[in-house]
């Protein structure tokens, strides 16, 4: 008999820490120079990463088949105070839980 074999996905923590590192390296391309600069001066006081609830519009983005499941929606952007909620939103990234089967798709703040 053969046992299906689960895999342990990452972690919400560390794929926040992923996808905020996926910002970082993609931040100074995608960002206007004025919303480098926002984000600079406020991410420490008034930003934040964190898992958000998978978007709709995700199925009509993603041309791949991908495990939804398997996969989380980070948002990182600032708020207008430090216990409100994002409302300044830079980019949402559509990152792979799997550790083995990697993959990320970020809508930049326009």
């Amino acid at each position: 008999m053969t046992e299906k074999q689960f895999t342990q996905l990452i972690d919400e923590d560390d794929i926040i820490e992923i996808a905020y590192d996926l910002f970082l390296e993609g931040a100074m391309t995608h960002l206007e120079p004025a919303d480098q600069l926002i984000f600079a001066l406020q991410f420490e006081e008034l930003g934040a990463a964190e898992i958000a609830p998978l978007s709709d519009n995700w199925q009509n983005i993603i041309t791949e088949q991908v495990d939804l499941n398997a996969l989380s929606e980070v948002v990182i952007g600032l708020a207008e105070t430090p216990d409100a909620e994002l409302n300044d939103i830079f980019a949402r990234i559509l990152i792979s839980r799997h550790p083995s089967k990697p993959f990320h798709h970020i809508l930049w703040k326009k």
